[in-house]
């Protein structure tokens, strides 16, 4: 009797580990219809296996950098003595228990498609509704969603100067909702204080958590502009 306790107390532990340890993971495949190899780099990991297509799993359902070099004659930028040109250059959520698909054409253009890769397992505890916040709050399922927001962000990205990124930027606040979070991101593709600092106040009517927006502080060097945009809210 002794022994079937000790045993059941060892598989109800290792049972409660593993519950709390196991987090579902996520995959994130990159194909090129160009037919030269290509690299993908992800938190700055390299992924090199020859092939214009690689599959990366079990990634943490979280916000990754993701870049892609493939080689060519006339390649922009040299990566590893060779010469490459970027295919793709930005930040992408990666959901957990989902695979995420970035195909790049010839022309370059990126299509990403996201699919469910299975189904809750024993021992998994995460709770898929409320890992994301309260996106099924119908306040925030206002914002744009995560898939079109991660494509906005690399569209404005590849833009060459500020001023044609700050163009687009405008356009997409105007048009759309955001989370602070959202918009956290987006003012951190830009240089200048000041436009960070412009997007901001042009922002601040179309987040739809404002009262997280004290947060934006972060990406301001200067008292000054932190000053600013406290005024402009108040007012």
């Amino acid at each position: 009797m002794k022994t079937i306790s000790t045993l059941l107390t060892s598989f109800l532990l290792t049972t409660s580990t593993f519950a709390a340890d196991f987090r579902p993971a996520a995959t994130l495949t990159v194909k090129s219809a160009g037919r030269a190899p290509i690299v993908v780099i992800v938190d700055g990991k390299c992924f090199d296996i020859g092939s214009n297509s690689i599959m990366i799993s079990g990634l943490e359902p979280t916000y990754h950098d993701v870049k892609v070099y493939q080689e060519t004659f006339n390649g922009n930028v040299e990566f590893d003595g060779k010469d490459c040109e970027v295919l793709f250059n930005s930040s992408v959520l990666l959901k957990p228990r989902t695979g995420l698909l970035i195909a790049i054409d010839d022309c370059g253009a990126i299509t990403m498609n996201e699919t469910r890769t299975r189904n809750r397992e024993f021992g998994d505890t995460w709770q898929g509704e409320n890992y994301y916040g309260p996106f099924n709050d119908p306040v925030y399922s206002k914002a744009i969603n995560n898939m079109e927001f991660d494509r906005i962000l690399w569209a404005i990205n590849k833009e060459g100067f500020e001023t044609n990124k700050m163009r687009s930027a405008e356009q997409i606040i105007n048009a759309n909702y955001f989370t602070t979070a959202q918009l956290k991101q987006l003012l951190g593709l830009f240089n200048v204080e000041d436009n960070r600092l412009q997007l901001a106040r042009l922002g601040y009517d179309k987040v739809v958590d404002q009262s997280n927006y004290y947060s934006l502080n972060d990406m301001f060097s200067f008292n000054s502009s932190k000053d600013e945009l406290a005024h402009y809210i108040r007012k």
